[in-house]
Protein backbone atom coordinates (compact mmCIF):
# COMPACT_ATOMS: atom_id res chain seq x y z
CA UNK A 1 0.00 0.00 0.00
CA UNK A 2 2.94 2.35 0.40
CA UNK A 3 3.92 4.11 -2.81
CA UNK A 4 7.53 5.24 -2.88
CA UNK A 5 8.03 8.17 -5.19
CA UNK A 6 11.20 8.38 -7.21
CA UNK A 7 10.58 10.83 -10.00
CA UNK A 8 13.81 12.85 -10.47
CA UNK A 9 13.07 16.29 -11.87
CA UNK A 10 16.57 17.45 -12.63
CA UNK A 11 20.21 17.00 -11.66
CA UNK A 12 22.35 19.84 -10.35
CA UNK A 13 25.88 20.54 -11.57
CA UNK A 14 27.74 23.44 -10.02
CA UNK A 15 31.08 24.67 -11.35
CA UNK A 16 33.00 26.85 -8.92
CA UNK A 17 35.59 29.36 -9.99
CA UNK A 18 37.97 30.95 -7.49
CA UNK A 19 38.42 34.68 -7.57
CA UNK A 20 42.12 35.08 -8.37
CA UNK A 21 42.29 38.81 -8.81
CA UNK A 22 42.85 38.52 -12.59
CA UNK A 23 39.81 40.14 -14.21
CA UNK A 24 40.90 38.98 -17.68
CA UNK A 25 40.38 35.33 -16.64
CA UNK A 26 36.76 34.35 -17.36
CA UNK A 27 34.61 32.55 -14.82
CA UNK A 28 33.75 28.94 -15.58
CA UNK A 29 30.40 28.57 -17.31
CA UNK A 30 27.87 26.95 -14.96
CA UNK A 31 25.53 24.31 -16.33
CA UNK A 32 21.95 25.50 -16.61
CA UNK A 33 19.54 24.10 -14.05
CA UNK A 34 15.83 24.54 -13.62
CA UNK A 35 14.75 26.97 -10.90
CA UNK A 36 13.07 25.56 -7.81
CA UNK A 37 10.46 28.34 -7.95
CA UNK A 38 7.25 27.86 -9.92
CA UNK A 39 6.45 30.48 -12.55
CA UNK A 40 3.85 32.93 -11.27
CA UNK A 41 0.67 33.24 -13.36
CA UNK A 42 -0.33 36.84 -14.15
CA UNK A 43 -3.73 36.70 -12.50
CA UNK A 44 -3.78 36.19 -8.75
CA UNK A 45 -5.74 37.61 -5.84
CA UNK A 46 -4.23 37.15 -2.40
CA UNK A 47 -6.57 35.91 0.36
CA UNK A 48 -5.51 39.05 2.21
CA UNK A 49 -5.29 41.65 -0.52
CA UNK A 50 -5.97 44.31 2.13
CA UNK A 51 -3.57 44.08 5.07
CA UNK A 52 -5.48 43.35 8.30
CA UNK A 53 -5.40 45.92 11.07
CA UNK A 54 -7.58 44.35 13.78
CA UNK A 55 -7.47 41.01 15.58
CA UNK A 56 -10.62 39.81 13.85
CA UNK A 57 -9.32 40.84 10.44
CA UNK A 58 -6.04 39.03 11.06
CA UNK A 59 -7.88 35.92 12.22
CA UNK A 60 -10.05 35.97 9.09
CA UNK A 61 -6.98 36.47 6.86
CA UNK A 62 -5.19 33.60 8.59
CA UNK A 63 -8.15 31.30 7.99
CA UNK A 64 -8.40 32.23 4.30
CA UNK A 65 -4.67 31.61 3.89
CA UNK A 66 -4.88 28.13 5.41
CA UNK A 67 -7.92 27.21 3.31
CA UNK A 68 -6.09 28.44 0.20
CA UNK A 69 -3.76 25.44 0.52
CA UNK A 70 -6.60 23.10 -0.52
CA UNK A 71 -7.01 22.08 -4.13
CA UNK A 72 -5.39 20.05 -6.93
CA UNK A 73 -1.63 20.24 -7.31
CA UNK A 74 1.50 19.04 -9.01
CA UNK A 75 4.04 18.69 -6.22
CA UNK A 76 7.83 18.88 -6.39
CA UNK A 77 10.04 17.86 -3.46
CA UNK A 78 13.64 19.09 -3.29
CA UNK A 79 16.12 18.47 -0.47
CA UNK A 80 19.75 19.58 -0.42
CA UNK A 81 22.26 19.14 2.37
CA UNK A 82 24.00 22.50 2.65
CA UNK A 83 26.52 22.10 5.50
CA UNK A 84 28.43 19.23 7.13
CA UNK A 85 28.42 19.96 10.87
CA UNK A 86 29.97 16.82 12.35
CA UNK A 87 33.68 15.96 11.87
CA UNK A 88 34.10 13.48 9.04
CA UNK A 89 30.53 13.84 7.78
CA UNK A 90 30.11 13.46 4.01
CA UNK A 91 27.00 15.23 2.58
CA UNK A 92 24.55 12.99 0.76
CA UNK A 93 23.22 13.45 -2.75
CA UNK A 94 20.44 15.94 -3.37
CA UNK A 95 16.95 14.40 -3.48
CA UNK A 96 14.29 15.19 -6.08
CA UNK A 97 10.86 13.64 -6.41
CA UNK A 98 7.31 14.67 -7.14
CA UNK A 99 3.74 13.68 -7.72
CA UNK A 100 0.15 14.83 -8.14
CA UNK A 101 -1.77 15.51 -4.98
CA UNK A 102 -5.30 16.37 -3.90
CA UNK A 103 -5.72 18.45 -0.72
CA UNK A 104 -9.21 18.25 0.80
CA UNK A 105 -10.71 20.33 3.61
CA UNK A 106 -12.10 17.79 6.09
CA UNK A 107 -12.80 20.20 8.95
CA UNK A 108 -13.50 23.94 8.83
CA UNK A 109 -14.37 25.49 12.15
CA UNK A 110 -13.62 28.99 13.41
CA UNK A 111 -10.40 28.07 15.22
CA UNK A 112 -9.63 24.65 13.68
CA UNK A 113 -8.98 23.68 10.07
CA UNK A 114 -7.93 20.21 8.90
CA UNK A 115 -6.48 19.46 5.46
CA UNK A 116 -6.11 15.90 4.17
CA UNK A 117 -3.54 15.20 1.43
CA UNK A 118 -4.25 12.36 -1.03
CA UNK A 119 -1.74 11.22 -3.65
CA UNK A 120 -3.27 10.32 -7.01
CA UNK A 121 -0.53 8.97 -9.29
CA UNK A 122 -0.90 7.66 -12.82
CA UNK A 123 1.94 5.24 -13.57
CA UNK A 124 1.76 3.67 -17.02
CA UNK A 125 -1.94 2.82 -17.39
CA UNK A 126 -2.68 2.39 -13.69
CA UNK A 127 -3.90 4.97 -11.20
CA UNK A 128 -2.60 4.66 -7.64
CA UNK A 129 -4.41 6.41 -4.78
CA UNK A 130 -2.62 6.74 -1.45
CA UNK A 131 -3.92 8.56 1.60
CA UNK A 132 -1.02 10.88 2.40
CA UNK A 133 -0.23 13.23 5.30
CA UNK A 134 -2.63 15.51 7.18
CA UNK A 135 -2.18 18.98 8.61
CA UNK A 136 -4.38 20.40 11.38
CA UNK A 137 -4.34 24.09 12.24
CA UNK A 138 -5.43 25.38 15.67
CA UNK A 139 -5.76 29.03 16.67
CA UNK A 140 -4.27 29.93 20.06
CA UNK A 141 -3.96 26.28 21.20
CA UNK A 142 -3.92 25.41 24.89
CA UNK A 143 -1.25 22.73 24.31
CA UNK A 144 0.96 21.10 21.69
CA UNK A 145 1.85 17.45 21.21
CA UNK A 146 5.64 17.67 20.91
CA UNK A 147 7.93 14.97 19.56
CA UNK A 148 10.86 14.41 21.97
CA UNK A 149 12.86 11.80 20.09
CA UNK A 150 13.07 7.98 20.17
CA UNK A 151 9.36 7.58 19.48
CA UNK A 152 8.32 9.66 22.51
CA UNK A 153 5.53 12.26 22.31
CA UNK A 154 4.61 14.62 25.12
CA UNK A 155 1.72 17.06 25.59
CA UNK A 156 3.12 20.51 26.32
CA UNK A 157 0.77 23.05 28.00
CA UNK A 158 0.92 26.59 26.61
CA UNK A 159 0.18 29.87 28.41
CA UNK A 160 -2.61 31.93 26.82
CA UNK A 161 -0.40 35.01 26.55
CA UNK A 162 2.38 33.02 24.85
CA UNK A 163 0.13 31.89 21.99
CA UNK A 164 -1.87 35.07 21.44
CA UNK A 165 -2.57 35.52 17.73
CA UNK A 166 -0.67 32.36 16.78
CA UNK A 167 -1.63 29.15 15.02
CA UNK A 168 -0.25 25.69 15.60
CA UNK A 169 0.27 23.34 12.69
CA UNK A 170 0.11 19.67 13.70
CA UNK A 171 1.31 17.20 11.08
CA UNK A 172 0.21 13.57 11.00
CA UNK A 173 1.47 10.42 9.30
CA UNK A 174 -0.39 8.67 6.50
CA UNK A 175 -2.20 6.56 9.12
CA UNK A 176 -3.02 9.63 11.29
CA UNK A 177 -0.28 8.93 13.83
CA UNK A 178 1.20 12.17 15.21
CA UNK A 179 4.41 13.38 13.62
CA UNK A 180 5.29 16.92 14.73
CA UNK A 181 3.75 20.21 15.83
CA UNK A 182 4.90 23.80 15.44
CA UNK A 183 3.65 27.20 16.56
CA UNK A 184 3.87 30.55 14.80
CA UNK A 185 2.23 33.66 13.38
CA UNK A 186 0.74 34.11 9.95
CA UNK A 187 2.09 37.32 8.43
CA UNK A 188 0.34 39.31 5.71
CA UNK A 189 2.94 41.81 4.63
CA UNK A 190 4.35 43.11 1.33
CA UNK A 191 1.61 41.27 -0.55
CA UNK A 192 2.72 37.89 0.83
CA UNK A 193 0.80 35.53 3.13
CA UNK A 194 3.15 33.25 5.09
CA UNK A 195 3.38 31.30 8.34
CA UNK A 196 6.69 30.51 10.08
CA UNK A 197 7.06 27.98 12.90
CA UNK A 198 9.22 27.88 15.96
CA UNK A 199 12.04 25.30 16.06
CA UNK A 200 10.26 21.96 15.85
CA UNK A 201 11.69 18.49 16.48
CA UNK A 202 10.34 15.78 14.21
CA UNK A 203 11.10 12.12 13.50
CA UNK A 204 13.43 10.84 10.82
CA UNK A 205 11.76 11.65 7.48
CA UNK A 206 10.09 8.81 5.62
CA UNK A 207 12.27 9.55 2.58
CA UNK A 208 15.33 8.49 4.63
CA UNK A 209 14.37 6.08 7.39
CA UNK A 210 15.09 3.05 5.20
CA UNK A 211 18.46 4.52 4.12
CA UNK A 212 19.94 6.24 7.14
CA UNK A 213 20.95 5.10 10.61
CA UNK A 214 23.35 7.93 11.39
CA UNK A 215 20.74 10.35 12.78
CA UNK A 216 17.40 10.08 14.56
CA UNK A 217 15.51 13.35 14.17
CA UNK A 218 15.33 16.76 12.51
CA UNK A 219 15.18 20.17 14.15
CA UNK A 220 13.20 22.26 11.67
CA UNK A 221 11.86 25.71 11.06
CA UNK A 222 8.91 25.38 8.67
CA UNK A 223 7.50 28.15 6.51
CA UNK A 224 4.32 27.93 4.45
CA UNK A 225 3.94 30.67 1.84
CA UNK A 226 1.10 31.25 -0.60
CA UNK A 227 2.19 32.05 -4.15
CA UNK A 228 0.31 32.98 -7.33
CA UNK A 229 1.07 29.43 -8.53
CA UNK A 230 -0.13 27.72 -5.34
CA UNK A 231 2.00 27.45 -2.20
CA UNK A 232 5.38 26.28 -0.97
CA UNK A 233 6.60 24.59 2.19
CA UNK A 234 10.18 25.61 2.96
CA UNK A 235 12.20 23.74 5.57
CA UNK A 236 15.34 24.85 7.38
CA UNK A 237 16.43 21.45 8.69
CA UNK A 238 19.19 20.38 11.05
CA UNK A 239 19.74 16.62 11.19
CA UNK A 240 20.55 15.52 14.73
CA UNK A 241 21.44 12.40 16.66
CA UNK A 242 19.34 11.80 19.78
CA UNK A 243 20.63 9.48 22.51
CA UNK A 244 18.58 7.57 25.08
CA UNK A 245 18.71 10.54 27.48
CA UNK A 246 17.42 12.91 24.80
CA UNK A 247 20.73 14.67 24.19
CA UNK A 248 21.14 15.98 20.64
CA UNK A 249 24.10 16.54 18.36
CA UNK A 250 23.90 18.08 14.88
CA UNK A 251 25.46 16.29 11.92
CA UNK A 252 24.30 18.37 8.94
CA UNK A 253 22.10 21.20 7.71
CA UNK A 254 19.53 20.72 4.96
CA UNK A 255 17.28 22.93 2.88
CA UNK A 256 13.92 21.51 1.81
CA UNK A 257 11.47 23.04 -0.65
CA UNK A 258 8.13 21.37 -1.36
CA UNK A 259 6.23 23.30 -4.02
CA UNK A 260 2.52 22.89 -4.75
CA UNK A 261 1.45 24.25 -8.15
CA UNK A 262 -2.23 24.26 -9.06
CA UNK A 263 -3.15 22.21 -12.12
CA UNK A 264 -6.35 21.66 -14.08
CA UNK A 265 -5.28 18.94 -16.52
CA UNK A 266 -5.25 15.89 -14.23
CA UNK A 267 -8.17 13.69 -13.18
CA UNK A 268 -8.34 13.52 -9.38
CA UNK A 269 -11.70 11.72 -9.40
CA UNK A 270 -10.15 8.42 -8.16
CA UNK A 271 -8.80 10.23 -5.10
CA UNK A 272 -12.18 11.73 -4.29
CA UNK A 273 -13.84 8.35 -4.82
CA UNK A 274 -11.40 6.68 -2.41
CA UNK A 275 -12.02 9.35 0.20
CA UNK A 276 -15.79 9.05 -0.15
CA UNK A 277 -15.57 5.30 0.51
CA UNK A 278 -13.11 5.45 3.42
CA UNK A 279 -13.48 8.84 5.13
CA UNK A 280 -15.83 7.51 7.83
CA UNK A 281 -13.29 4.81 8.65
CA UNK A 282 -10.45 7.31 8.84
CA UNK A 283 -12.61 9.59 11.00
CA UNK A 284 -12.91 6.73 13.50
CA UNK A 285 -9.13 6.19 13.38
CA UNK A 286 -8.55 9.90 14.06
CA UNK A 287 -11.00 9.78 16.96
CA UNK A 288 -9.14 6.88 18.56
CA UNK A 289 -5.77 8.57 18.13
CA UNK A 290 -7.23 11.68 19.79
CA UNK A 291 -8.77 9.66 22.62
CA UNK A 292 -5.53 7.86 23.34
CA UNK A 293 -3.42 11.02 23.18
CA UNK A 294 -5.79 12.87 25.51
CA UNK A 295 -5.53 10.10 28.11
CA UNK A 296 -1.76 10.42 28.65
CA UNK A 297 0.70 13.22 29.24
CA UNK A 298 3.33 11.24 27.28
CA UNK A 299 3.64 7.97 25.36
CA UNK A 300 6.07 6.13 23.07
CA UNK A 301 5.09 4.77 19.65
CA UNK A 302 6.85 1.68 18.33
CA UNK A 303 8.54 0.85 16.13
CA UNK A 304 10.13 4.24 15.49
CA UNK A 305 10.93 5.61 12.98
CA UNK A 306 9.60 2.75 10.81
CA UNK A 307 5.84 2.77 11.29
CA UNK A 308 5.20 0.52 8.30
CA UNK A 309 3.78 -2.46 10.24
CA UNK A 310 1.13 -0.25 11.86
CA UNK A 311 0.45 1.66 8.64
CA UNK A 312 -0.03 -1.52 6.61
CA UNK A 313 -2.57 -2.93 9.07
CA UNK A 314 -4.64 0.26 9.12
CA UNK A 315 -4.51 0.59 5.32
CA UNK A 316 -5.67 -3.02 5.01
CA UNK A 317 -8.63 -2.17 7.22
CA UNK A 318 -9.39 0.90 5.06
CA UNK A 319 -9.35 -1.30 1.96
CA UNK A 320 -11.84 -3.66 3.59
CA UNK A 321 -14.16 -0.75 4.34
CA UNK A 322 -13.74 0.50 0.77
CA UNK A 323 -14.83 -2.93 -0.45
CA UNK A 324 -17.96 -2.89 1.71
CA UNK A 325 -16.67 -5.00 4.61
CA UNK A 326 -17.08 -4.13 8.28
CA UNK A 327 -14.22 -3.04 10.54
CA UNK A 328 -15.09 -2.58 14.21
CA UNK A 329 -13.71 -0.01 16.62
CA UNK A 330 -12.19 -2.91 18.53
CA UNK A 331 -10.26 -3.85 15.37
CA UNK A 332 -8.87 -0.32 15.13
CA UNK A 333 -8.03 -0.19 18.84
CA UNK A 334 -6.15 -3.48 18.63
CA UNK A 335 -3.74 -2.03 16.05
CA UNK A 336 -3.18 1.26 17.85
CA UNK A 337 -2.61 -0.44 21.20
CA UNK A 338 -0.19 -2.94 19.67
CA UNK A 339 2.11 -0.13 18.61
CA UNK A 340 2.17 1.92 21.78
CA UNK A 341 -0.88 4.19 21.97
CA UNK A 342 -2.47 3.98 25.44
CA UNK A 343 -6.22 3.62 25.07
CA UNK A 344 -8.52 3.85 28.11
CA UNK A 345 -11.46 1.49 28.32
CA UNK A 346 -14.14 2.40 25.80
CA UNK A 347 -17.41 3.78 27.11
CA UNK A 348 -20.61 1.80 26.67
CA UNK A 349 -22.30 2.14 23.32
CA UNK A 350 -19.13 2.78 21.27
Amino acid sequence: MNLRLSLPLFSITVLLSACTGHPARPYAQAAKVNPLAEAAPPNYTSPCAISPTTTEQRHACDRRSILAMAGEFRVRFAFDETAALSPGYVPREAQRSGGTELVEVIKDERDTISLQHILVMKIDDKVHVIKHWRQDWHYQPAELLRFRGNGRFEREPLAAEAVRGQWSQVVYEVDDAPRYAGLGHWRHEDGVDAWTSDVTLRPLPRREYTKRQDYQAIEAINRHTLTPAGWIHEQDNTKVTVDAAGNRRAISRERGINSYARIADFDFAPGRAYWTKTRDYWARVRAEWERGIASQRAFVLTPEPNGEPRIEKLFEQADKVGNGETVSMADIDAVLSEYGLPLPAASAGR
